[in-house]
Formats: C-alpha cells, sequence, structure tokens
C-alpha cells in the first residue's frame, strides 16, 4: 500500500516531527514523549522523501499513531499562534494549514489501516490482530 503525499503534506509532517524532536533533545517544557513514540517519529521522519509504502497493516498502524501524535502538536501550535497573536496574524494562518495538511493526512492513513484490515480479514480468513494478520504483508 501507498501513502501518496503532496509536496504541502510531506513539508508539513517534516515540520511538525521537527518541531518534536528538537523540543525532545532540549529536554523541553510539557509532558515528554513516550522514548517508542520519539524512536518511531524519528523513523517515520526519514521516510518522508515522498510517497510512504506501507507493508503491514502493524506498520500502517505505527505510522497513524505518529501523525496523530504530529497532528495533535500541530493542532497546539495553530491554538498557541492564534491565542498569542492574532486569528489572522502570518503565524497563525501557517499554522492552520500545516494543521490542516496533517490533518488529511491523518484521514488518509485512517482509510488505508480500514482497507488493509479488511483485505487481511478476507484473504486469511482471521482477525486482522491474529498472528496469520500480522505477518500478512502487502506488496508496493
Amino acid at each position: 500500500m501507498i501513502l501518496y503525499l503532496s509536496f504541502e503534506e510531506l513539508a508539513a509532517l517534516g515540520s511538525c516531527a521537527e518541531r518534536m524532536l528538537l523540543a525532545n533533545m532540549s529536554g523541553g517544557h510539557g509532558i515528554a514523549a513516550p522514548p517508542q513514540l520519539v524512536a518511531d517519529v524519528e523513523q517515520f521522519s526519514h521516510r518522508l522523501t515522498g510517497d510512504v509504502a506501507i507493508s503491514s497493516l502493524e506498520d500502517q498502524r505505527t505510522l497513524e499513531l505518529v501523525v496523530r501524535h504530529l497532528l495533535d502538536q500541530a493542532r497546539a501550535a495553530m491554538d498557541e499562534a492564534v491565542i498569542l497573536q492574532h486569528a489572522a496574524a502570518e503565524s497563525a494562518v501557517a499554522g492552520y494549514f500545516e494543521y490542516a495538511h496533517v490533518l488529511a493526512v491523518s484521514h488518509r492513513l485512517a482509510a488505508i489501516g480500514q482497507e488493509m484490515a479488511a483485505i487481511v480479514q478476507v484473504m486469511t480468513g482471521d482477525d486482522p490482530d491474529s498472528e496469520s494478520g500480522r505477518r500478512f504483508s502487502f506488496p508496493e
């Protein structure tokens, strides 16, 4: 399965991932992300060179968690820009578009997950969370 990404979506995802990783490295304020999530975001950021191949349902679920976390961060950054400045401020508008691009990716990724789970169920006759479901791989 392929997650197709536009240039704008790649830029938004990359920016969110970079902000999250920098905040984690600097020991920034707030609640630190779990180490596995940080590792997953770092690995995901290396995949942001174009469309993303998804080889298994487990891979899709990891990507979905990462993108959902990035979406939450994009929303928080947008909210902060609006509150601290003005709704029409350049950074608030940029924050809105970043959030919107990540939201669109999150929605498509969830739909891909539902489709992958259905394919696993049809092809194996088992629950997607079964051992055979976890071993099922998708060609590119």
